[in-house]
């Protein structure tokens, strides 16, 4: 009993294995490293596999120029994809930032055991909850699905007026992840400086009282408070950024 492939199922399988592999390697949450290799390996298999119907109706290359010419811009075009939904998603590792600065503690950063990479503590716990929020509501769905619908609205070469959009494209990318992290943290910060503004009243108006030693352990408090209820707020935001990630990528 033999199996036949096709030269077009074949070509359109790799195309999209080659999309989906830069996808799987730049967007969240394929990109912590507690996701294994071989894991990650198996996801962009999967999604490459889904998307041979759609691959194998579009004109193929069949030169070698052109095949090399389509594998980069598989690359590319995944690897951008991957890249603004990381840019939305870390908006939530940015609010935690912002945090960090207000809070008045100064935690220093420390290393992420997942990301290898020097950051501060609360913007490691918004970044692992966001991480286990996009497995638990589904957020990882949405995203694998957004990227299935790539491949309608980006066959096997990228339009030139598509290439020419770009800039302005990243440009809107990032100015949306920073307003989405000052929208996250704007409740927060704004409780924390209140906080502040007071304890300051109460060192002008009541010079007696050890306005440090009393306000250091209220300001650790009062963090602690509002972070369980920006904790309690994220599964909201997380999905919200994934939709507008996938919303703005292909409407």
């Amino acid at each position: 009993m033999t199996f036949g492939i096709s030269v077009a199922t074949a070509t359109a399988f790799f195309l999209a294995l080659v999309r989906g592999t830069a996808f799987v390697f730049t967007s969240p949450p394929f990109t912590s490293s507690s996701i294994p290799f071989v894991a990650r390996t198996a996801v962009a298999g999967g999604l490459a596999i889904g998307a041979i119907p759609v691959l194998a109706v579009e004109p193929l290359p069949t030169s070698t120029p052109g095949l090399v010419g389509a594998l980069v811009a598989q690359a590319a075009a995944g690897a951008l994809i991957g890249l603004v939904v990381q840019c939305f998603v870390g908006a939530v590792e940015g609010a935690g930032a912002l945090v960090d600065q207000f809070s008045g503690l100064n935690l220093p950063p420390s290393i992420d055991p997942l990301s290898l990479e020097q950051e501060p503590v609360i913007a490691q716990l918004f970044g692992w909850v966001a991480l286990v929020l996009l497995f638990s509501s589904g957020g990882v769905v949405l995203i694998a699905r957004g990227f299935d619908a790539s491949f309608r609205a980006l066959g096997t070469t990228i339009p030139a007026h598509d290439v020419a959009a770009l800039p302005a494209a990243l440009a809107s990318d990032a100015l949306s992840f920073f307003a989405a992290a000052v929208e996250i943290a704007a409740p927060l910060v704004a409780v924390l400086f209140v906080a502040q503004v007071l304890l300051g009243l109460l060192a002008k108006t009541a010079p007696q009282a050890n306005v440090l030693a009393l306000g250091f352990p209220l300001q650790i408090l009062l963090t602690l408070l509002v972070l369980g209820f920006a904790v309690a707020a994220l599964p909201t935001d997380v999905i919200n950024l994934a939709q507008r990630a996938v919303g703005q990528l292909f409407g």
